[in-house]
Protein backbone atom coordinates (compact mmCIF):
# COMPACT_ATOMS: atom_id res chain seq x y z
CA UNK A 1 0.00 0.00 0.00
CA UNK A 2 2.59 2.25 0.98
CA UNK A 3 4.90 1.83 -2.42
CA UNK A 4 1.63 2.31 -4.22
CA UNK A 5 1.07 5.70 -2.59
CA UNK A 6 5.03 6.62 -3.20
CA UNK A 7 4.36 5.99 -6.66
CA UNK A 8 1.16 7.92 -6.82
CA UNK A 9 3.85 10.57 -5.71
CA UNK A 10 6.35 10.56 -8.22
CA UNK A 11 3.87 10.67 -10.85
CA UNK A 12 2.19 14.27 -9.46
CA UNK A 13 5.96 14.88 -10.02
CA UNK A 14 6.27 13.98 -12.90
CA UNK A 15 3.02 15.25 -13.99
CA UNK A 16 3.66 18.72 -12.11
CA UNK A 17 7.47 19.08 -13.74
CA UNK A 18 5.19 18.84 -17.30
CA UNK A 19 2.76 21.91 -16.37
CA UNK A 20 -0.45 19.55 -15.32
CA UNK A 21 -0.47 21.17 -12.06
CA UNK A 22 -4.36 20.49 -11.26
CA UNK A 23 -4.21 16.52 -12.18
CA UNK A 24 -0.85 16.26 -9.87
CA UNK A 25 -3.19 18.28 -7.50
CA UNK A 26 -6.07 15.55 -7.95
CA UNK A 27 -3.59 12.30 -7.04
CA UNK A 28 -2.07 14.03 -4.46
CA UNK A 29 -5.20 14.71 -2.62
CA UNK A 30 -7.46 12.06 -3.79
CA UNK A 31 -5.08 9.01 -4.37
CA UNK A 32 -1.57 9.57 -2.23
CA UNK A 33 -3.01 11.24 0.60
CA UNK A 34 -5.67 9.04 1.82
CA UNK A 35 -3.12 6.29 1.44
CA UNK A 36 -0.82 7.72 3.78
CA UNK A 37 -4.19 8.69 6.77
CA UNK A 38 -4.68 4.78 6.33
CA UNK A 39 -1.24 3.82 6.81
CA UNK A 40 -0.80 6.71 9.68
CA UNK A 41 2.22 7.08 8.76
CA UNK A 42 3.14 10.79 10.15
CA UNK A 43 6.73 11.49 8.48
CA UNK A 44 5.14 10.24 4.76
CA UNK A 45 1.67 12.62 5.78
CA UNK A 46 3.41 15.17 6.75
CA UNK A 47 5.65 15.32 3.34
CA UNK A 48 2.42 15.03 1.55
CA UNK A 49 0.57 17.58 2.84
CA UNK A 50 4.41 20.00 2.10
CA UNK A 51 3.64 18.90 -1.92
CA UNK A 52 0.40 19.25 -1.80
CA UNK A 53 0.91 23.16 -0.42
CA UNK A 54 3.58 23.69 -2.55
CA UNK A 55 1.33 22.31 -5.72
CA UNK A 56 -0.95 24.84 -4.90
CA UNK A 57 0.76 27.62 -4.30
CA UNK A 58 2.70 26.59 -8.04
CA UNK A 59 -1.31 26.49 -9.10
CA UNK A 60 -1.63 30.35 -7.81
CA UNK A 61 -5.78 30.25 -9.11
CA UNK A 62 -8.14 32.06 -6.55
CA UNK A 63 -8.12 30.59 -2.69
CA UNK A 64 -4.76 28.50 -3.92
CA UNK A 65 -2.75 30.44 -1.57
CA UNK A 66 -5.21 29.89 1.41
CA UNK A 67 -5.88 26.16 0.56
CA UNK A 68 -1.86 25.74 0.75
CA UNK A 69 -1.10 27.11 3.83
CA UNK A 70 -3.46 25.00 5.50
CA UNK A 71 -1.44 22.39 4.26
CA UNK A 72 1.90 23.54 4.88
CA UNK A 73 1.03 24.58 8.32
CA UNK A 74 -0.50 20.82 8.86
CA UNK A 75 3.07 20.10 7.83
CA UNK A 76 5.24 22.46 9.76
CA UNK A 77 3.21 21.27 13.24
CA UNK A 78 4.13 17.56 12.39
CA UNK A 79 7.43 17.97 11.45
CA UNK A 80 8.30 20.20 14.61
CA UNK A 81 6.33 18.05 17.07
CA UNK A 82 8.42 14.73 15.19
CA UNK A 83 12.05 17.07 15.45
CA UNK A 84 12.23 16.64 11.39
CA UNK A 85 14.64 18.90 9.92
CA UNK A 86 11.60 19.25 7.44
CA UNK A 87 10.15 21.76 9.39
CA UNK A 88 12.60 24.39 8.56
CA UNK A 89 12.65 23.68 5.19
CA UNK A 90 8.50 23.89 5.41
CA UNK A 91 8.17 27.11 7.73
CA UNK A 92 10.74 29.05 4.78
CA UNK A 93 8.36 27.73 2.34
CA UNK A 94 5.69 29.56 4.80
CA UNK A 95 7.37 32.41 5.26
CA UNK A 96 8.10 33.09 1.31
CA UNK A 97 4.13 32.31 0.61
Amino acid sequence: MRLRAVTLGQIADVLQARGEVDEALRIRREEELPVYERLQSARDLLVCRANIGITYLKRNLAGDREKALEFLNSALQDAQRLNLPEAGQIAEIIRQA
